[in-house]
């Protein structure tokens, strides 16, 4: 609604479009997030750039790359959603500054026609004064009318001058949310190039033979890079949280088929014999990681050829690993619960398809985590499979 009208004289109260508005504080602190994620990206992006490389690299490149593009993205997102709010307060600001000036007009003018039609302009009583005391009080009623115009007047004036500040701010924010549409349609374009860039160099190496001894040469430094890792941030003396009495009672960690087994497998796009220490669930970008069972959370960074990805320590070396993440929801330090949300899961990733990679390892060996989930779960991701 409007603010009610000013009395007689009285300039009316109205906000300072130049004062910034009051971010959410949960929202502040996902951009601060965000924005840290965005430069570890970059360093990281700058870093695989100089590195000579083998395809392997490269395709760690570009996945760094739409990891960053997406997170840009993202951030311009929320973004045009508060340049968007912006522009509506500013807009109503601008329209409640016009009807205070209308309001102001119409005042000075009622109030100018009403002088006109009493006949009482300032000074025409002294004219009619007939003795000193009468002079007196005309004057003063002269100086009372002159004061009610020069109050309306400045009120005006005062109106005015809001009313072109509050259009110049609309003007701003609606040319920044244009800016912001523009820079993510950009970004837009980007990420589809990088997705392209990506696709093709998968589609190239499905045809070099050559490639397939380096891809299982990859595949394997990369299993002896995430066992270097765990062995770091694994905590032997955290004491167990009973995860092995749940074994087969666990939920599905993301809702979809089990495309790829444990085990030493076929790589579906490099065709050679590679090892898999957890097992590959199929689903969509996007869809929601929660975690096996209860623990702490001892790494959640990017690691070369698992991409976005997190470690939970549940006690006992009870450790659980899920890899190909698009976004990550609990940092490095932070206790989860059981089933809680932790993370969404992301791109393609090194196995040629999209979905969420799982370990479990015990005193730093893999386990197959497929006699870890529940029966129930198991039995539908065994039937999709076979569809």
């Amino acid at each position: 609604m409007f603010a009610a009208a000013p009395g007689p004289g009285e300039a009316a109260a109205a906000p300072d479009p130049s004062t910034p508005e009051r971010k959410d504080p949960a929202e502040a602190q996902r951009l601060k997030a965000l924005q840290e994620q965005i430069e570890s990206l970059r360093s990281r992006l700058v870093a695989a750039e100089a590195q000579a490389g083998t395809l392997l690299d490269d395709l760690d490149e570009m996945g760094l790359r739409q990891a960053l593009l997406a997170r840009e993205a993202e951030m311009l997102r929320r973004e045009i959603a508060a340049a968007g709010e912006a522009v509506l307060a500013a807009r109503r600001d601008a329209s409640e500054a016009q009807d205070r000036v209308a309001r102001a007009e119409r005042d000075l003018k009622d109030w100018i026609l009403e002088m006109y039609k009493t006949g009482t302009p300032a000074g025409f009583g002294l004219l009619l004064a007939g003795s000193p005391a009468e002079l007196a009080t005309a004057q003063r009623s002269a100086e009372a009318l002159a004061a009610t115009e020069g109050r309306r007047m400045e009120t005006l004036r005062t109106e005015r001058v809001h009313l072109d500040a509050a259009l110049a701010e609309k003007q701003r924010q609606e040319d920044r949310l244009v800016s912001l549409q523009g820079e993510l349609e950009r970004k837009r374009g980007e990420l589809g190039v990088a997705q392209a860039t990506k696709g093709r160099m998968l589609q190239d190496i499905r045809t070099r033979q050559e490639s397939e001894e380096q891809a299982l040469q990859g595949m394997v430094q990369m299993e002896r890079d995430l066992t270097a890792l765990l062995g770091r941030v694994g905590d032997e003396t955290i004491p167990s949280r009973g995860m092995e009495r749940f074994k087969g009672l666990l939920g599905w960690p993301a809702t979809g088929p089990v495309a790829l087994p444990f085990g030493n497998v076929k790589h579906p796009k490099f065709h050679t014999q590679v090892p898999h220490q957890g097992l590959e669930i199929a689903c969509a970008p996007g869809t929601e990681v929660r975690a096996l069972f209860e623990g702490k959370v001892v790494f959640s960074d990017w690691l070369r050829g698992y991409g976005e990805m997190i470690v939970i320590d549940h006690g006992g070396e009870y450790l659980s690993v899920y890899g190909q993440l698009g976004d990550r929801l609990v940092a490095a330090g932070r206790e989860v619960r059981q089933n809680e949300a932790i993370a969404r899961s992301g791109p393609e990733g090194p196995w040629g398809m999209t979905g969420l990679y799982l370990e479990i390892r015990h005193h730093g060996e893999p386990l197959d985590p497929l006699p870890w989930l529940r029966q129930s779960g198991r039995r539908n991701a065994v039937t999709e499979k076979k569809k």
